[in-house]
């Protein structure tokens, strides 16, 4: 199944959330094509969630996460755990259902 876009955008920020990277680091740690990154970096820099820096060695630039950023990292990484939740609760809720019939059944029997 391929990435969403959603899951792209948060392994990004998972990335930058350890320190400044550059872009061919990212790319790398990401699996996302190097023009494909190179757009979503500009929508996180337009949006004022990635900073773009100038580093220190070569003129080279770096992505730092800034503290919006982080606040949308673990809003992402929430939703993420969230969708995984809900996908597990009808799991839960047959067992509940289960377990009420094996229940009924054993008090059933119990009383025969």
């Amino acid at each position: 199944m391929p990435t969403s876009k959603l899951d792209k955008y948060l392994n990004i920020l998972d990335v930058l959330v350890e320190h400044p990277q550059k872009i061919a680091t990212i790319a790398s740690r990401t699996h996302v094509e190097p023009r494909e990154l190179k757009r979503m970096m500009n929508f996180l820099v337009a949006n004022g969630v990635v900073e773009e820096r100038e580093f220190m060695k070569a003129n080279q630039k770096v992505y730092a996460i800034n503290d919006r950023g982080y606040a949308v990292f673990k809003t992402l990484r929430a939703f993420k755990y969230f969708e995984k939740l809900k996908a597990s609760m009808p799991v839960i809720d047959e067992a509940r259902e289960i377990a009420s019939m094996l229940s009924k059944n054993l008090t059933r029997y119990r009383n025969e």
